[in-house]
């Protein structure tokens, strides 16, 4: 089961034009972070969520995750797998966290 907060933030920050939006994946995330404003609670219950799915396995089943159940337009380079990118996306927003928690910078590049 995927919680509609997943869903939301994939499938209405990965829309088919977010290159228009971001130079690149962090920049969705942070985008989402401005905009949305959620408490750091919630950022580490994603990234916990993501956490989860992805060890249910496959590289297959990741991309149907991403591109059909979250409703995302993204679509890793080459040289990265959805596994793998699901786990940058987890960290980015634990980082996010971190800072709301400790009034720090969020994250960079």
């Amino acid at each position: 089961m995927v919680s509609p907060a997943l869903r939301h933030l994939f499938g209405a920050y990965f829309h088919e034009d977010w290159v228009m939006e971001a130079a690149d994946w962090q920049g969705v995330i942070d985008s989402y972070v401005r905009d949305e404003q959620p408490p750091a609670d919630l950022l580490r219950s994603l990234g916990q969520e993501i956490d989860d799915l992805s060890a249910e396995g496959g590289e297959d089943n990741m991309e149907r995750l991403v591109t059909r159940t979250l409703g995302a337009n993204y679509y890793p380079l080459p040289e990265l797998t959805y596994t793998a990118w699901l786990g940058q996306v987890a960290a980015r927003l634990r980082q996010h966290a971190a800072a709301i928690d400790g009034g720090g910078n969020p994250p960079t590049g």
